[in-house]
């Protein structure tokens, strides 16, 4: 079987999820490779991507995350397309279908002839790119289309993410685009764990440290009175409360109601009351030197990321490709 090269053509399309609920779903051995490296992090003092590391765990991979994904790109100083396939050779093994993953963006490496149509094109790989449902994302994906049918390349076809109106599949097949499935949203993957929250602002744990697996599916900042915000507190499930660690009249307030994390900006250390409460209710209390606005801002920004011990959310992401994907046409050559 010839190699599927998943790739998309804007950020946050969810690629990485769909790649995993694809391998998750294969009946055979399946390999992995993503040439370049890129949200990296430390791990047993070594520097690895991140999704690299999350597929070789879950997948349970031969090979370490240094050979799966072996390049970084520097536009001043480019890697060749021979260092890409011979990395690719290296880990393919005895696998009977190998998922080739993509920068962030097709267009990653063009200035070098090494983006995703050229790479896809070296390994001779199929394509599916991976894309939201938003207007200009699809804009994105009809042009890259286009220029790929232009250059003869074999795309399989798209697989929309986070889409949840069936008129956009309609609308892409209506001009010629083949559309192998449309996974709806699935609010409950973009929850994050405490702990995530802990590791990404480098923040001190100081009490609660049981709790750090709860989950978060909302953030709220105490930026006015306890009393004024209690209305909102009660009505927010799984929180995170985001404030200063002086006011203790809003994390009193905030452990009263289904709070799944305080975070205290401005490095102020609260009331020892607090933190005993807290231990108490198993609620994690993490401190952090940036200001209210700049860890709220922070923690919007996060993406959260699959764990690869997770098992449970690994197989909801399977069940979602199975049931909303058009496997049998991925497998087929």
């Amino acid at each position: 079987m010839r190699p599927l090269f998943l790739s998309s053509v804007i950020e946050c399309s969810g690629k990485s999820m769909v790649a995993l609920g694809l391998a998750k779903n294969y009946k055979g051995k399946v390999g992995y490779y993503k040439p370049f490296r890129e949200d990296v992090f430390c791990i047993d003092n070594r520097v690895v991507d991140r999704d690299t590391y999350l597929m070789r765990k879950a997948l349970d991979l031969d090979f370490t995350e240094e050979m799966l994904s072996p390049l970084k790109y520097d536009i001043f100083s480019p890697v060749s397309m021979d260092s890409i396939t011979t990395g690719y050779g290296r880990v393919k093994g005895d696998a009977d279908f190998m998922i080739v993953e993509s920068p962030q963006l097709f267009t990653t490496g063009a200035l070098h002839h090494v983006e995703g149509k050229s790479i896809a094109a070296a390994l001779d790989a199929e394509i599916v790119l991976v894309s939201t449902s938003e207007p200009d994302a699809l804009d994105k994906v009809a042009y890259s289309v286009r220029l790929l049918e232009k250059e003869g390349l074999k795309l399989k076809g798209v697989i929309l993410n986070k889409s949840d109106d069936p008129a956009v599949e309609r609308l892409l097949e209506g001009v010629g685009i083949r559309v192998l499935g449309s996974i709806p949203v699935a609010r409950e993957l973009g929850y994050l764990h405490v702990s995530e929250i802990a590791e990404a602002l480098n923040a001190e744990v100081l009490a609660g440290e049981e709790g750090l697996e709860r989950t978060i599916e909302k953030t709220m900042v105490g930026g006015m009175t306890a009393e004024s915000a209690l209305k909102d507190m009660r009505r927010l499930p799984r929180k995170a409360m985001i404030t200063g660690g002086d006011r203790s009249d809003m994390l009193t307030a905030a452990l009263a109601t289904d709070t799944s994390c305080l975070i205290l900006t401005g490095g102020l250390y609260p009331a020892r009351q607090i933190l005993a409460k807290a231990d108490e209710l198993k609620v994690p209390v993490l401190l952090v030197g940036h200001s209210t606005a700049v860890t709220a801002e922070l923690v919007d920004r996060l993406i959260a990321r699959i764990n690869p011990n997770d098992t449970e959310k690994i197989e909801h992401i399977a069940d979602l490709v199975r049931r909303h994907v058009n496997l049998e046409a991925i497998w087929e050559d």
